[in-house]
This record gives C-alpha cells, sequence and structure tokens, in this order.
C-alpha cells in the first residue's frame, strides 16, 4: 500500500499553527497539534487588482505570462467614426506597467502571440504583421488577408494561426516565423473568438459565426473539429489563457450587449463556470489573454466598460493558497477646508496639512488626520501657498511659499508653529523631504509660477535652526515631488525649462550630490511622492494625458512601473511624507476647483489562506 511520503514525497508534519512555513503547497498535509486536526492548504480561483496600463485602452492585444506581459496597440476613442488606433506598447512584471517599443502599424482588435520578448503582432483591419524581441518591433512579411475583430488565434511568435475575422471570414492563416500562408478555413465564419493552445493543439472557442455563438473547435494542425459550444455565450475581447486542455476565458460581451465579469474553465471535454468573477466587466480587452499558456495565473488589462469609454483598470488570476489583495485608494475624511497648493506630512493615521490658496485667499490653516478625520489645529504664522515642508504631526517643518517668493521657515511641534530662520534663497513651488531636524528643500520658481518662470536648481539643508547649501539639483525644476531623507533621498517629476515642460526625470541625493535615477513612466507635476528612496509611490498630479492624472507610480530603488489609480483628479495637492508603495499613505486637497477630498492609499498585501480540516467522518 502506498504512503503519502511514497505519493508526495513529504512526510506528515506535526506543527502548532497552521503553516508549512516554505515548503507550504496545495494538498500537503501536517497535523495541527493545537487544534488536533489533520489539515491541508487548498488553493482557490481568485481576481484581485493590478497595476493600470500606463494609457488606457480599448482592443489592445496580449501576450506572455502573468509576471512577464506585453500589451500592444488598441484605442482609446473613435473622433468621426475611426478609431484612434495606437502604436504603442507595454511591459508589465508582475507588479506595474511601464513604456515598451513603438511598433511600426497601428493596430486594434489585431492577433497577438508569443512572450514579452519574443511576440507577433498582426491584423487589426490591415495586413501588416510585426515581430517583438522585448525591446523594439520590426517588420515582417504581411498576411494575405486584411481583417479586423480579431477571431480565433493561439500558437507563439514562430509559429501561429489566426482564424477568422471582419466582416464573416472563414479563412485560417499559419504563420512559420517567416510568413504566413493559407490552410484549411474554419466550418463558418468567426469573429469576435478567442483561443489557447499551440500550432498543433489548438482550441478555438467563443465569437460570432453564421450558426451559433459559444461553438468550441479543436485544431490539430491540419483540420477543425467541433468539439461543442460553451456553457456561456461570449464574444468580443475576452480575457482568456491556458491550453487546449485546460482552458479560462472571462469577460466579454453577450448578444445583447452586456459587460460580463464571470467566466468559464474547459477541461479538455467539457466548459464548466468558473468559480472567481471579475471586479469589473469589460469587452475588447485585447487579444489573446496575457496569461499565454499559464493554467494557474493570468492577466485582464484595458477594454471597454461602456461605449467607446477605455479602462486601463489591470486584474490578476490566480490559482493560490494565499489571497493577494492589489494597491488600492480608498476615500478618506475630507478635509475642513477645500484649497490647492497646500502642503503634508506625516502618516496615513497621523496626517498634517498646511498653507494652501483658495483664491484669491492665501491660507495658514492647518490641519491633522487621525484616519478617520480632520481637526482644524493653530495656524501657520504666516499664509502660504504653494509651500513645501516635510515631517511627522508632532515635529513638521513648513519652508518656503508665495507669492512674493520666500524663504520663511516654521516649525511645527504638534500644538503650535514657531518661526526659524530663513531659507538662503526665497523660493516657492519647491520640493523638500526629511524630518524636522534634517530637512533638505530644492529646485522652485524664485522668479514666478508661470511657465515662462524660470526654476531654481538650488538645494538647501536643514538642521534644525539654519540652513546650509548642498549638491545643486541636476535640472532647473519646480513643482517637483520627493520623499526619504537628507542623505538617502529620492527627487522626481515637476516641471522643468530642461525638458520643455513635465519631467519624467528621477534623481537620487545622498546628502551632498545628486545622481541620475530611472525616468518615471509618466512624466508629471504638481504630484506629491511617500515612502523612500528605494519603496516610494507618486500619486496624483498633471500628466500630459489627463486619464494619466489619477494613476500613481511606484519606485522599487531601480525601476518605476505604475500602481493604483485615485479616484479624483487633483493637483498641488498633499500627502503623508511616510508609507511608500507598500506601505500605506494618503493625499488631501488639491485640484481646480479646490479640493477637500482625501484619498487613503494601501500597498498589496499577500496573506496565506486559513488551511482546511479534513473531515474523515
Amino acid at each position: 500500500m502506498s504512503t503519502y511520503e511514497t505519493l508526495k514525497g513529504l512526510k506528515v508534519k506535526f506543527l502548532s499553527a497552521d503553516t508549512s512555513g516554505n515548503r507550504l503547497q496545495e494538498g500537503e498535509l501536517f497535523y495541527n497539534s493545537s487544534d488536533f486536526n489533520l489539515k491541508s492548504h487548498v488553493a482557490v480561483e481568485a481576481w484581485s487588482s493590478g497595476s493600470n496600463l500606463v494609457n488606457a485602452k480599448i482592443a489592445n492585444g496580449n501576450v506572455g505570462i502573468q509576471t512577464a506581459a506585453l500589451s500592444c496597440g488598441g484605442f482609446t476613442s473613435v473622433p468621426d467614426g475611426n478609431p484612434d488606433r495606437k502604436t504603442d506598447s507595454e511591459e508589465y512584471n508582475g507588479v506595474g506597467w511601464t513604456t515598451g517599443g513603438v511598433m511600426n502599424t497601428a493596430k486594434s482588435s489585431g492577433v497577438t502571440y508569443g512572450t514579452q520578448t519574443a511576440a507577433l503582432a498582426a491584423q487589426g483591419e490591415t495586413v501588416n504583421s510585426e515581430e517583438y524581441n522585448g525591446t523594439a518591433w520590426t517588420e515582417g512579411n504581411n498576411m494575405g488577408t486584411a481583417r479586423g475583430e480579431n477571431g480565433i488565434q493561439f500558437g507563439i511568435q514562430t509559429a501561429a494561426v489566426a482564424a477568422g475575422g471582419s466582416p464573416n471570414k472563414a479563412l485560417v492563416e499559419e504563420y512559420d516565423g517567416t510568413s504566413w500562408s493559407e490552410v484549411n478555413n474554419l466550418p463558418a465564419a468567426n469573429f469576435g473568438g478567442h483561443g489557447a493552445g499551440t500550432l498543433t493543439a489548438g482550441l478555438g472557442f467563443g465569437g460570432y459565426t453564421t450558426a451559433t455563438v459559444g461553438e468550441t473547435l479543436s485544431y490539430d494542425g491540419t483540420n477543425w473539429t467541433d468539439v461543442g459550444n460553451m456553457n456561456l455565450v461570449r464574444r468580443n475581447g475576452t480575457a482568456n489563457f491556458g491550453t487546449a486542455s485546460l482552458a479560462y476565458v472571462f469577460g466579454g460581451i453577450t448578444p445583447a450587449g452586456n459587460r460580463q465579469t464571470t467566466g468559464a474553465v474547459y477541461d479538455g471535454s467539457a466548459w464548466a463556470a468558473a468559480s472567481a468573477s471579475l471586479g469589473l466587466g469589460r469587452q475588447h480587452n485585447g487579444g489573446i489573454g496575457a496569461g499565454g499558456s499559464s493554467t494557474t495565473s493570468g492577466l485582464a488589462c484595458g477594454g471597454n466598460v461602456a461605449p467607446n469609454n477605455s479602462t486601463g483598470a489591470t486584474e490578476e488570476f490566480n490559482i493560490s493558497t494565499s489571497t493577494v489583495t492589489g494597491a488600492a485608494w480608498a476615500s478618506g475624511g475630507n478635509i475642513n477646508t477645500a484649497r490647492r497648493a497646500l502642503w503634508g506630512g506625516g502618516t496615513q493615521t497621523a496626517g498634517l496639512i498646511w498653507g494652501g490658496y483658495i483664491g484669491p485667499v492665501v491660507e495658514n490653516k492647518t490641519e491633522e488626520y487621525n484616519g478617520t478625520s480632520w481637526s482644524e489645529q493653530n495656524n501657520l504664522n504666516t499664509a502660504g501657498y504653494h509651500i513645501c515642508g516635510t515631517g511627522t504631526q508632532t515635529a513638521a517643518v513648513a519652508f518656503g511659499r508665495g507669492t512674493p517668493p520666500s524663504g520663511k521657515t516654521e516649525e511645527y511641534n504638534g500644538t503650535s508653529w514657531s518661526e526659524q530662520n530663513d531659507m538662503g534663497t526665497a523660493r516657492y513651488i519647491l520640493s523638500g523631504f526629511g524630518v524636522q531636524t534634517a530637512a533638505v528643500g530644492y529646485g522652485g520658481g524664485p522668479l514666478g509660477a508661470s511657465p515662462t518662470g524660470v526654476p531654481g536648481i538650488q538645494t538647501e539643508h536643514y538642521d534644525g535652526t539654519s540652513w546650509t547649501a548642498g549638491g545643486n539639483y541636476p535640472e532647473k525644476n519646480r513643482a517637483g515631488s520627493a520623499c526619504g531623507t537628507q542623505t538617502a533621498g529620492l527627487g522626481s517629476a515637476g516641471y522643468s525649462p530642461d525638458d520643455s515642460g513635465r519631467t519624467a526625470e528621477a534623481n537620487t541625493y545622498d546628502g551632498s550630490s545628486w545622481t541620475a535615477a530611472s525616468a518615471m513612466v509618466i512624466a508629471k507635476d504638481g504630484t506629491f511622492t511617500s515612502g523612500s528612496q528605494t519603496d516610494a509611490v507618486i500619486f496624483l498630479g498633471v500628466a500630459p494625458v489627463a486619464a494619466q492624472n489619477v494613476v500613481s507610480q511606484k519606485y522599487d530603488g531601480t525601476s518605476w512601473t505604475t500602481s493604483a489609480s485615485a479616484a479624483t483628479p487633483r493637483g498641488s495637492h498633499a500627502g503623508s511624507s511616510t508609507g511608500g508603495a507598500t506601505g500605506t499613505a494618503y493625499a488631501a486637497g488639491g485640484g481646480t476647483p479646490n479640493s477637500n477630498a482625501t484619498e487613503e492609499f494601501t500597498g498589496e498585501t499577500v496573506v496565506v489562506n486559513a488551511a482546511k480540516t479534513i473531515d474523515f467522518d
């Protein structure tokens, strides 16, 4: 008789808690000596929020796996009835999105195949076909027939199948890594369908045909065989991933035009309802799912949530023994006085904001946050807007303000503000970081706030008593954002005449000099950063594209990716100086018109699911 050790290669552990440590895996048995029960961890299906795309998209093409995905092409709107098809691509590392290479030909509702570093994109209302190597797109040989509304597709960059497409195509073409060739047609015309698998073991499903909706076809590299219908009726941009013997499909649209969140799974012989659902119903969120051939993880990104209403929302699918909760923003308590051009510090549960502008009134108001509500405190001695500062709820420092530009400095002790020595250079719209007794201020606009004003590069250090010169910032900068300590700081974003407008530049500071870091994904000004030099999140602000204003970006000490989006777009707001991409933060006020909104950020969490008791009765 076989033993558990023979079957699983593991012994039954004797533990005092519901965990198997770093050997935790589905199906591993262990005895809980505290509960006196035999238990096991069980994997479950679930969708969780991921980081938003850099650019919201409809009908984008997706390939790869959840931790190395590529999204390309698509469109954002339909001016004059014609989609504004795009050429940009974005890469996902399982944490966030960053900008990829530019395609040679704009495409939407195309067919896509392969991996993040070996992708193929074709069709999309054209005959164009091109390949991606992880850096750049290269033109390849064209398809034989132009078509749109992606049909059934599966395979890899060097062995791909494109079947169907609009208007009402039954044509099938195969790609061998060099050229496309026409092969046996589908049994019936199909568009808006999808697929999974390989060139010699493929599966096509969904879409619209002249006979039925939801038909499932298998492909052996030569012939198509009807293997039954799906248990749900879907077409137009479902999120799908897996293999021909274990495939998943989620979302899409019904014949009645309803966008769906539910899904189905195919086990090689029949379809059944999936136990997990998307959080956001959508269609046209790409062709083949970015989960690729994985059967335990997938990705849904972009899509159409209403007629011609694009989204950048990303969701991750996992079959796991852990519960993943994506980074997210939630509503907090409103500030008492709506205003912009203010500053803040502290934490999400012990926050502090000061100064600001209502127009034409310049504010000296101070408010404290306890994680639920804001309360009025003693005012600044000198009102100021486009003010700066750093610190905690009980030990903050405010410096700079306008207009006219001022170097006035004040300290807050948790009760009241007191005047201190001024900065060496009068300025406002500057950036700052550090703590009350070791702060840094840099940049700003000593000659005015208009785009023609000249922002500064000067950096100054504050030691709790007086200011001294530090190393100059690498470029002229105002309305930037920063976080960290005096000897390990991070400066980013802002308006720079050196970059002819908003900048994506980022730099690290070691207490004496600045060093160039990786550029942000989205250029912004009027934003706020929380965290440290190696764990930061920059949120809200003003971006080149309005839809990007709410997109957060996170920095891990090496590179930037997108993160969760806030609900209310605004700039020149306040926020917490600590928290970072893996912690908690708040954003308060800002905007035009002035806002009193507060939103709270929580980074992604992963929690091991409770073990299940094995009942032998």
